[in-house]
């Protein structure tokens, strides 16, 4: 890729020091990497050797930006989602006695990236300052995304900035995926994951009625084993939310294509969870057709409609039973509907914040809207085989229809 000031091209070997050296100066006063290094005579020497470890790595692919004049001015690193873990012996001797920050990031990181194969993660990516304004930044993300997308090959990063979908990530339509990998007040790190097709950006309207518009405190009843709030009551039948987010397995076991109809969650649902259910407590439940509307903002299919005993909200009964901002038919941003309405969507697991997932679709068939640990509506949505782990906790909140009779005399 050539531009009048400058040139893209794959690193040599020889390069890899000063390449190194730059990533070093370019991220010496990142407010994430003076975390990692708080002595600022340690910092630029413990960065250079940590980008020189994986600049070294098997599989690492690098490419820089030179100016007219052969100087390097900008550096791009990436790394293979199955990279060698024995680097990350050589970054603790390294890194001496930050080496626990390091490795700190590693687990989590390992706990955030995306539960699929194969993809790059962009590990390293600075400018220098004087160079800054003419589009080596685009140009060096685009030359290496143009081959991993010839590939089928999506993409993974951690920024160390707040992302609002703007900027040269943004552009390249980089998401928010999974929850913030908090490691203290000044040091977190942002996941975003890119797709190979990237979704369509297009608002895609819908005529919402019925929408109740409401969130008042709900009444909480007691049914089998398990806490429920009442979302509903109509005529003999009262709908059921429960209280807490559950652990019970991921939305789906595969990343892949999949909808609320053949997904591993609903066969689950309507099996395990609720054969756990005394056959007097199975009586009482209403079977149920579920329908679910394609995703309100990116249009992705939510696939044929199904019966069910048990089953998830879709964002419309998200918005209609736990509150409506208007905003998911005028949007605010690109990612989530984030109102005031936040608190009432949030759930626990066991006591921790969790995220829960919904049956729409996110802004791909492989995605799943969720409800963020905040509360938030994420619409593009998060991986469908995305399980707990050590970073966040993950959950469902089951939702189903009873008679009125079995839970609710004062309904």
């Amino acid at each position: 890729m050539t531009n009048p000031n400058f040139i893209i091209r794959p690193i040599t070997p020889s390069e890899i020091d000063k390449a190194a050296d730059i990533l070093a100066t370019g991220y010496f006063h990142d407010i994430f990497f003076k975390w990692s290094v708080e002595n600022d005579d340690d910092r630029h020497r413990i960065l250079a050797d940590y980008y020189k470890i994986y600049l070294n790595a098997i599989g690492c692919v690098s490419h820089v930006a030179e100016n007219a004049q052969g100087h390097i001015i900008g550096v791009s690193v990436w790394l293979p989602h199955d990279v060698d873990a024995d680097i990350y012996d050589d970054i603790d001797k390294a890194a001496g006695v930050y080496a626990p920050q390091f490795r700190a990031v590693c687990d989590k990181s390992h706990d955030s990236e995306p539960p699929m194969s194969p993809f790059y993660q962009l590990v390293g990516f600075v400018v220098l300052l004087e160079a800054r304004g003419i589009g080596v930044g685009n140009a060096l993300l685009k030359y290496h995304l143009d081959i991993l997308d010839e590939a089928g090959i999506p993409t993974y990063l951690e920024a160390s900035t707040p992302y609002t979908g703007v900027g040269v990530y943004g552009h390249f339509g980089y998401q928010p995926v999974g929850e913030l990998m908090v490691f203290a007040d000044n040091a977190v790190l942002h996941p975003l994951w890119r797709p190979v097709t990237l979704p369509p950006q297009a608002i895609i309207p819908h005529d919402f009625t019925d929408l109740q518009a409401t969130a008042a405190t709900l009444k909480t009843v007691r049914f089998g084993s398990y806490d429920w709030c009442v979302l509903d009551v109509r005529d003999d039948k009262v709908f059921l939310l429960s209280n807490e987010a559950l652990d019970l397995g991921q939305y789906h076991d595969t990343f892949e294509s999949v909808t609320w109809a053949d997904s591993t969650i609903r066969n689950h649902l309507n099996s395990t969870f609720y054969n756990a259910f005394s056959p007097e407590e199975q009586s009482h439940i209403v079977e149920t057709q579920v329908i679910t509307q394609s995703n309100p903002w990116f249009g992705i299919d939510s696939g044929a409609p199904s019966i069910d005993k048990v089953f998830l909200l879709s964002i419309e009964e998200v918005v209609s039973y736990l509150g409506d901002s208007g905003q998911i038919k005028n949007p605010n941003n690109k990612f989530f509907i984030d109102d005031s309405f936040n608190d009432a969507r949030q759930a626990t697991q066991a006591g921790t914040s969790s995220r829960w997932m919904l049956r729409t679709p996110g802004n791909s068939p492989c995605f799943v809207a969720t409800i963020t640990i905040e509360g938030k509506i994420a619409m593009t949505g998060d991986f469908v085989n995305r399980s707990s782990s050590e970073l966040f906790n993950v959950g469902v909140r089951p939702a189903l229809w009873v008679k009125k009779q079995a839970v609710c005399t004062a309904c």
